[in-house]
């Protein structure tokens, strides 16, 4: 019985340590642009950005660049960064005089 033991906790320990050989080498296989394109995922796992870093990758747009594009810098009427809005589009409020409230 404790020859069976030993048996399964050294198969248990290579199988172990086989796993996790396998696991560390699986984004061995991944290309730059794979690994970019997870960068405009919502939620990056950790690991992703690890290689990344490992890598030392520059990402734009979900694929692998050179350089970063130049971009100009925007800045509307009111000082945002976002565009103003086209004030004809915006709804005119119109007041609710039957209402039992106000704003």
């Amino acid at each position: 019985m404790n020859k069976k033991l030993l048996y399964s906790l050294v198969g248990l320990f290579l199988g172990l340590i086989i796993s996790f050989g396998v696991n560390a080498n699986s984004l061995s296989d991944w290309s730059n642009d794979d690994l970019c394109g997870w960068t405009e995922s919502t939620s990056i796992p950790e690991y992703i950005l690890d290689e990344v870093d490992k890598r030392e990758i520059l990402c734009y747009g979900g694929i692998e660049v050179l350089t970063l594009p130049e971009s100009d810098p925007y800045e509307s009427e009111n000082g945002t960064t976002f565009p103003s809005p086209d004030p004809s589009l915006i709804p005119k409020a119109i007041p609710d005089n039957n209402s039992d409230y106000s704003y």
